[in-house]
């Protein structure tokens, strides 16, 4: 034994003690011991000293070698325990040896001891040594079983002789047999997969057994725990033992319910990126007549309006076209960003007051010159009174929602109606916009929202639009906290309904829309504004619009020009800031300027309206978004100078 032993040693008389220290000494035997006599100290050892192996009297003053070994095998079952008394009849040893001590040698005997102490020690040894290999091999055996439950793959053994299949742990989930018997009939096994699929194992099965072709095959089962459907792989070879007449068949399985789900939503999303591929395509079809249309009337009149045979009336007609078309194209222009920024995930929501009821005159008002060109009636009804309707919301993507639907109505109705109304329900406010047009078919309901459909998407479409407006709608009102849909069928008109959450509003500041712009403006004092903008032909635009209102216009062509010249300069009254410029961006050139001046107004333009926020951060006063016109500037201007 190279190693020291640690010995424990339960004795009372010393010199019993050193006989038997002795009698290991000869032995060549190193160790290093204590001596208990009292149960506490006993105890105490136990657990500070740890011993190797305890060698205890039989009879003691306080305790006796029996408590010694019960306490034992309490606290250390697997720490060698030798008797050593000077007598003891047999019954005793006989109790002692089915207590679980290892021997016991008697003191007039003590040549036993040594061979006792080895025996002993090896003993443990190989206890140890086989709990370890047991401990690893339960390991192991855990390992793979829970690798098996990851990847959802069980291993099976089939028995030509006696017909039974072992299955593992994760092979009787996949089947949902109980676990407590490994060993299943395969006739009952049989029972589980599909009744489609019990010819093709069959078969595979007789192939393998016949001419050993190799066993791969995919089927579904019934598990048989909760009759849900799985789908399974399952791959298995012959093994033919050296007697050549005993054969087992060794197999794995794996439930492929998840990926074959995978791939089949793969499949859908192939599918559906295709079709939403081919209706982009005809969404940029449709877009570039659409843009077309309207840029064909806006050159083609601007080049009439040069013609000096042009009489004033017909200049006046041209110019109307122009705008119409102009405005038609900027329609055209908002909805494809606002659609871009709805797939980004850019848009916000801002609440703010509004009136409902005013909201539908204001839209009454906008749309009663086209329904009465189409000679369409056009009802608004408002479903609470005016302080009732007073609401939280966003104004600008609720009026926006309306028009598009009051819009999409106008475009397929020929006559009869048009109603905008709405009605207060369960905290939320229903609005309904219905028309008696040519309806829709319910086959198109379920995608009418869908961004690029159309429901008459073939070359020769017979409604303008680019297919954007209802998508749109649908995005803005679950922004807004709602839910949108439809009632229709051919020939029956159409209801569109959608959902705000009813949030009242102060009913003491009732206000109306925005207060018209004044068509000119000038300024009592002479002011100084300096417009920041690398476009020329922008630049022109405004200094046009402030001819005559008393300003005098500074141009600065970047973002540094800018800073130079108002930090330069004393006297600038207002800056208009381009946000999109090359050498310096707008947003750099206000932070400078703010750090040095934080009262001189600061008008963002651009024509990003998600560039708003971010202005705002960075320190302009104001906004003025792209396309404007001369009232809009004014508008704007009248607020900070």
């Amino acid at each position: 034994m190279a190693a020291k032993l640690k010995i424990l040693f339960v004795e009372d008389v010393m010199s019993d003690a050193e006989l038997i220290w002795h009698e290991i000494e000869k032995k060549n035997i190193s160790f290093s011991k204590v001596l208990v006599d009292t149960i506490d100290n006993y105890l105490e050892n136990m657990k500070d000293f740890e011993p190797d192996i305890i060698i205890s009297d039989y009879k003691l003053p306080q305790f006796d070698g029996m408590a010694a070994l019960l306490l034992r095998n309490k606290l250390a079952p697997l720490t060698p325990f030798i008797l050593v008394t000077g007598s003891i009849n047999e019954e005793v040893a006989v109790d002692f040896i089915k207590a679980g001590a290892d021997d016991y040698i008697l003191k007039e005997n003590l040549s036993r001891l040594v061979p006792a102490i080895t025996a002993s020690i090896n003993k443990i040894k190989l206890a140890n040594e086989k709990k370890t290999a047991e401990d690893e091999l339960q390991k192991s055996e855990l390992r793979l079983q829970k690798a098996q439950f990851i990847a959802h793959v069980g291993n099976w053994e089939l028995d030509l002789s006696s017909k039974l299949i072992w299955s593992s742990d994760e092979a009787l989930r996949i089947y949902g047999f109980d676990k407590r018997s490994h060993e299943i009939p395969l006739e009952l096994i049989k029972k589980s997969p599909l009744p489609e699929y019990r010819a093709l194992l069959d078969e595979t099965l007789d192939r393998l057994l016949k001419y050993n072709e190799p066993y791969e095959v995919e089927f579904n089962i019934m598990r048989a725990s909760d009759g849900a459907i799985r789908s399974i792989y399952s791959k298995a070879e012959l093994v033919v033992a050296p007697d050549g007449e005993h054969a087992t068949i060794i197999g794995v399985i794996q439930d492929i319910t998840d990926r074959k789900k995978n791939e089949e939503e793969l499949i859908r999303a192939k599918v559906k990126a295709e079709e939403s591929d081919k209706l982009k395509t005809a969404f940029l079809h449709n877009i570039s007549h659409e843009i077309r249309t309207p840029m064909n009337a806006i050159v083609g009149f601007s080049t009439l309006l040069g013609d000096p045979e042009v009489d004033e009336r017909s200049r006046k007609s041209y110019i109307d076209v122009i705008m119409q078309s102009s405005n038609h194209l900027l329609s055209i222009i908002t909805d494809i960003v606002d659609i871009s920024n709805i797939e980004a995930n850019l848009i916000k929501t801002v609440k703010n007051e509004i009136n409902v009821n005013k909201t539908l005159k204001y839209l009454f008002n906008q749309f009663i010159t086209k329904t009465n060109e189409k000679q369409i009636k056009l009802v608004c009804e408002a479903g609470l009174s005016d302080p009732e309707a007073l609401i939280l919301t966003d104004r600008t993507k609720l009026t926006q929602i309306l028009s598009n639907l009051i819009n999409n109505a106008l475009k397929f109705t020929d006559k009869g109606i048009i109603k905008v109304e709405y009605r207060l329900k369960e905290n939320f406010l229903e609005f309904c916009v219905s028309d008696t047009g040519i309806g829709i078919s319910p086959v198109h309901h379920e995608r009418i929202f869908d961004r690029f459909y159309q429901v008459q998407s073939n070359v020769s479409r017979l409604y303008e639009g680019t297919g954007l407006g209802l998508a749109i709608s649908k995005a803005y009102v679950e922004l807004l906290g709602g839910k949108i849909w439809l009632s229709s069928e051919p020939g029956n008109g159409t209801k569109f309904f959608f959902t705000i959450p009813y949030e009242k509003g102060d009913s003491t500041t009732i206000t109306g829309y925005e207060k018209k712009a004044p068509d000119s403006f000038v300024f009592p004092v002479k002011k100084v504004i300096l417009v920041a903008e690398d476009i020329e032909s922008n630049f022109k635009l405004i200094s046009y619009f402030l001819e005559g209102s008393n300003a005098e216009v500074l141009h600065a062509i970047n973002g540094k020009e800018a800073v130079e010249k108002c930090l330069s300069m004393g006297n600038i009254d207002l800056i208009l800031m381009d946000i999109k410029m090359p050498v310096m961006d707008g947003y750099t050139a206000v932070k400078l300027i703010r750090e040095k001046n934080t009262e001189i107004p600061i008008i963002a333009q651009t024509a990003y309206l998600d560039d708003r926020e971010r202005a705002i951060e960075c320190g302009c006063s104001g906004f003025l978004s792209k396309p404007f016109d001369k009232k809009g500037l004014f508008k704007v201007l009248g607020e900070f100078i």
